[in-house]
């Protein structure tokens, strides 16, 4: 039995022996590229869901602000939104007096303060606190203010309390001369506006 060359084979051995592992090393290579590539394409497609989401979140809070800009905008006009108007205020009160018939009348402004959280639901809302008082000749006329001053007012209030007292105990005449005292406390609503939206 003859033994076969090997002399001659080693260098087509070697040339095999260096082809596997160049092979074995690039599959490994290969691999870990694919691996590498695979988890940035994630990141890419995760990055890529979020700015969908960013970009659908924008477009509706776009069309919740065209949808009710005007209403806003009708806020402002009125003085619900933005800074106080306690001149406004002030001369409805007075106009609704007038309106009413009544025979004049005093009042007090407190400075603004925060709204009870129960009213504010998250809103940036203060209050304003108006003490108006008034001689009424008859009971029927505070409720004639009240409706005239919400035919008149500039803003949003509400009546927090209301009391009626005679001026005197004598017993009433029948001379047009007011006997009663009325005294209301209003309170005057305003949204702190946020100046970088909705403009």
């Amino acid at each position: 039995m003859t033994r076969p060359p090997i002399a001659s084979l080693k260098t087509s051995i070697l040339l095999l022996l260096a082809a596997s592992v160049l092979s074995a090393a690039g599959i490994f290579w290969s691999n870990q590229q694919d691996t590498e590539a695979r988890a940035d394409l994630q990141l890419q497609q995760t990055a890529l869901n979020a700015a969908h989401a960013r970009q659908q979140q924008g477009q509706t809070e776009a069309r919740l602000i065209a949808q009710h800009l005007d209403a806003y905008h009708a806020l402002v006009a009125r003085g619900f939104v933005g800074e106080e108007n306690r001149l406004a205020w002030i001369e409805a009160v007075h106009l609704a007096n007038q309106d009413a018939r009544l025979y004049g009348l005093t009042y007090t402004l407190s400075p603004r303060t925060a709204a009870p959280a129960t009213l504010a639901d998250d809103l940036p809302l203060k209050q304003t606190r108006m003490v108006v008082k008034m001689p009424v000749l008859v009971e029927t006329d505070l409720p004639r203010f009240l409706d005239a001053l919400r035919a008149r007012a500039p803003g949003l209030f509400r009546v927090s309390r209301c009391r009626l007292a005679r001026l005197t105990d004598a017993p009433p005449q029948p001379v047009n001369r007011p006997e009663l005292d009325a005294e209301c406390e209003l309170l005057w609503f305003t949204v702190v506006a946020d100046t970088g939206t909705m403009q």
